[in-house]
């Protein structure tokens, strides 16, 4: 392959050469990745590095027939710039008969795409500017604070490109901006020394509002320094922050049309997906067009057009999120998997809900997955409140766990609403009784 010819050239090859086999279907997608980095230690630059990476990702499909039946032997390669195409796909075509699955046709053409602005100006024209912008953001934020002080951080400024084709003739394209920004904060108080760890993921500059985010993770550092365990007990949990970005994924996961088709969602279309509901009913839906999600996006893996589904509406299960494979082995529409997570909000306010007894409210945890199949849920706390009476006591450590099938069925939902990644929804979320592990 000649190295003096551009990607496009190379991305027309490797279709060429998938062209000239006779498959029954192949997708092509290339993905171009810039990040520039820079890497602070205190609140000097230790690092600066630019890292590119350009990348073919090819999927080609053959039916074969096999006791009666016609099925797809599937594989798969990456591929790089300056390789030869005609080689990787003669060991790829030799692997496809060893993975057989169910036959299911791919996207074809004619489908709209949703026209998304995924991409800061600034970030794409600018992302070295950026950098020393939010390096400079961040000094500034915690000169301000006293008894704290930055101990490290990253800061990402993010640009990807996205190509797709697949033998339909179906072809997509679409460019994304990222900003990521990681810190460390140090802090003292009554003689003690605690650390903090914040970070940020957004499309924009103007969204990293990273004066209000140091603020915020200085608050915890501070409170950390003097925090304790709390009691072990059952008590009233009202999570929020970080723990929003899990607390519904066991939801989202029987909603698959994949744990669907496995057989091992037990969800059914029509039915509650909550049994006998005393609180806020949930209402879920899938948004990819969500302004600002990261998850946000015009099409899927495979071409999908993309637009969103609420599959969970008043407690009630709408339908599957179905990519083009298990739609057609689930016979239903395809909608694509899931994006980002929108939640409708309820009607009590964040106060209200912490003011109702002796309340735990936990924000960040070392770890926080509830399990896909069972909903139950462990995690050791990182930073929460024990809410009584009117005071917080700041708690760390212990662990709260939990079943969540039964924990929704008297779930409040607060009014207010924020944006996270990928989650748009209610700030805090009340469960009225959890197991919490302390002193």
């Amino acid at each position: 392959m000649n190295s003096a010819k551009t990607t496009t050239d190379y991305l027309d090859a490797v279709v060429q050469e998938l062209k000239a086999v006779d498959l029954f279907g192949w997708e092509v997608c290339r993905v171009r990745e810039t990040s520039n980095q820079l890497y602070l230690i205190f609140d000097q630059a230790q690092s600066q590095r630019r890292v590119e990476a350009e990348k073919i990702y090819v999927q080609i499909y053959l039916k074969i027939e096999q006791d009666g039946k016609d099925l797809l032997g599937e594989s798969g390669w990456t591929v790089n710039p300056g390789d030869d195409p005609a080689a990787g796909l003669a060991q790829t075509l030799e692997r496809a008969p060893l993975a057989l699955n169910p036959l299911f046709h791919l996207p074809g053409p004619g489908q709209p795409y949703q026209r998304l602005n995924l991409t800061d100006d600034y970030l794409w024209e600018q992302p070295q500017e950026v950098l020393w912008r939010v390096r400079d953001d961040l000094n500034q934020a915690v000169k301000g604070i006293s008894d704290v002080c930055l101990a490290s951080s990253e800061i990402y400024a993010n640009q990807r490109e996205l190509d797709f084709r697949n033998h339909t003739g179906l072809e997509g394209s679409y460019k994304a901006t990222e900003l990521k920004t990681q810190f460390a904060l140090l802090a003292a108080a009554e003689g003690q020394e605690a650390e903090s760890l914040g970070w940020r993921q957004v499309r924009n500059y103007q969204d990293l509002q990273i004066s209000d985010m140091v603020r915020h993770y200085a608050r915890y550092a501070l409170e950390n320094a003097v925090a304790e365990p709390p009691p072990s007990g059952a008590y009233p949990v009202v999570f929020g922050e970080e723990a929003l970005d899990a607390l519904f994924n066991h939801l989202s996961a029987h909603a698959s049309a994949q744990a669907v088709f496995q057989g091992w969602s037990r969800f059914q279309t029509g039915k509650p997906v909550i049994s006998n509901p005393r609180g806020d009913l949930l209402t879920l839906t899938s948004d990819p067009w969500l302004p600002g999600g990261m998850k946000s996006r015009p099409f899927d893996d495979q071409g999908l057009a993309l637009s969103p589904v609420t599959f969970i509406a008043d407690n009630i299960f709408q339908q599957p999120l179905a990519d083009q494979r298990y739609a057609t082995y689930l016979q239903v529409s395809p909608t694509g998997s899931l994006t980002n997570l929108r939640v409708a909000p309820g009607r009590a306010t964040l106060a209200e809900m912490l003011e109702r007894g002796k309340v735990l409210h936990l924000l960040r945890f070392s770890t926080l997955e509830p399990n896909p199949v069972t909903g139950a849920l462990s995690g050791e706390i990182r930073t929460g409140y024990l809410r009584h009476r009117g005071e917080a006591l700041p708690i760390k450590g212990g662990s709260v766990s939990g079943l969540l099938d039964e924990a929704f069925r008297y779930v409040t939902l607060s009014r207010e609403t924020e944006q996270r990644e990928a989650y748009w929804g209610p700030v805090g979320v009340r469960f009225e009784e959890m197991n919490l592990a302390g002193s």
